[in-house]
């Protein structure tokens, strides 16, 4: 067999070269997968009914029953009035006032003697007044901060979240303005005489103590005139006669009650009519909402308001209807409401309680009956808790965190 041997490889011409086909390489697999559009809407749409099916299960569920989570026994007079306070308990009578948390630890007390105590609140500051007497406490959440004096008796009190004190005086049919800064030092002083304007029947103070709003009478030949004054103390305000941006008259009405509420707007409680003005120098009007009933009842807080009226039915039957509005004027709830009450309120967290001492029932905004019950002792006040579920009662003979079931 003859020896093959390779003395020398052929080196490729270039020919070859140009002849030789290209190496394909393989494509790889690109990673990035776009889903069609359709399931993103699909995704948000679920979302959407998710997150509507949990607001309208919280709305129209209903609690029948509850349990007690906790409970502080308590010892107090029968005239005690109760109230909350940044986050703990307000507790004051003619002996005296208490600021306290729910379990009844103690953080500051006071005492004085006062026929008939009424407090206001702003802020962290409170004040206690003895209607038709002298004396005005100022407070804040760590304690006593000053007492005023007055040898003219006060009608009414208000105090903003600085600590300044408006009093409402009268003597001798002569009605007195005074406003205080919380060191006792007189910032504002002036007289109001029936035959000029009439009688101050309420007053308001916004929370910067800047605006103040009175609520005055005048009967002339037995027509009745209501008639509410914008005080403004800022340099704009200064630049008006007495102070005054506005007024308004209403001729055959009556308004027992105005405050300011949310962002100082103020609103107006008439016998026929709900006035609320936008926060501006010269209080326009924002909204005026009629009232055919009579107002047995109203209440208000930061963000809405309401009241309760008698409704003739079409079988001729009587029944209480209970309207709430926001402070844009439009009505949130219409609803009959069949259970007898002494009190009615609205509570921070906008649910709507009911009570005649013992059988209290919460409504939401909405109209819907959130919790019934009749409780073996009388409840003074239900606050809202951490959840939407816990309350905290204050009872009789002691006070209970409770969770509705």
């Amino acid at each position: 067999m003859e020896d093959f041997k390779i003395i020398r490889l052929p080196e490729p011409s270039e020919d070859e070269d140009s002849a030789e086909e290209p190496i394909l390489k393989r494509k790889e697999p690109e990673d990035d997968y776009t889903p069609p559009k359709k399931r993103y809407i699909f995704l948000i749409i679920l979302l959407l009914i998710s997150i509507v099916a949990v607001i309208v299960i919280k709305i129209i569920t209903t609690y029948d029953d509850f349990e007690e989570l906790k409970s502080w026994e308590r010892v107090d007079t029968g005239e005690s009035i109760y109230s909350s306070f940044q986050g703990n308990l307000l507790k004051y009578s003619g002996d005296g006032i208490f600021y306290t948390a729910y379990d009844g630890t103690l953080i500051w007390n006071y005492t004085y003697d006062m026929t008939n105590p009424s407090i206001d609140t702003s802020g962290t500051y409170i004040i206690a007044y003895d209607k038709k007497g002298s004396e005005v406490d100022i407070f804040s959440t760590k304690g006593f901060v000053n007492q005023i004096s007055t040898n003219i008796p006060v009608v009414d009190a208000k105090v903003a979240s600085q600590g300044t004190v408006a009093l409402l005086l009268q003597e001798n049919n002569t009605s007195y303005i005074q406003m205080y800064d919380k060191s006792g030092t007189l910032l504002v002083s002036g007289e109001i005489h029936p035959e000029n304007r009439g009688f101050p029947v309420s007053m308001a103070l916004s929370s910067d103590a800047t605006k103040l709003l009175l609520s005055i009478v005048n009967v002339n030949d037995g027509d009745i005139t209501s008639e509410l004054v914008f005080y403004d103390f800022t340099n704009e305000g200064k630049e008006e006669v007495d102070n005054i941006v506005a007024t308004y008259k209403y001729i055959g009405s009556i308004i027992p009650k105005v405050d300011f509420v949310n962002k100082d707007k103020a609103i107006a409680f008439a016998d026929k009519k709900i006035v609320v003005f936008n926060n501006n120098l010269h209080a326009t009007v924002a909204k005026e909402i009629p009232v055919n009933s009579e107002m047995k009842s109203i209440f208000y807080n930061d963000t809405h308001f309401g009241y309760i009226c008698e409704e003739e039915l079409a079988d001729g039957s009587i029944v209480n209807q209970l309207n709430v509005y926001n402070l844009y004027g439009l009505k949130t709830t219409t609803k009959e409401i069949n259970e007898s009450y002494s009190t009615i309120s609205l509570l921070e967290n906008n649910e709507i309680v009911v009570s005649d001492g013992n059988n209290i029932t919460l409504y939401n905004l909405q109209g819907f009956e959130k919790f019934k019950y009749s409780f073996d002792e009388k409840v003074y006040i239900i606050v809202p808790g951490a959840t939407s579920r816990k309350y905290y009662l204050v009872e009789e003979n002691k006070t209970s965190e409770i969770g509705l079931k």
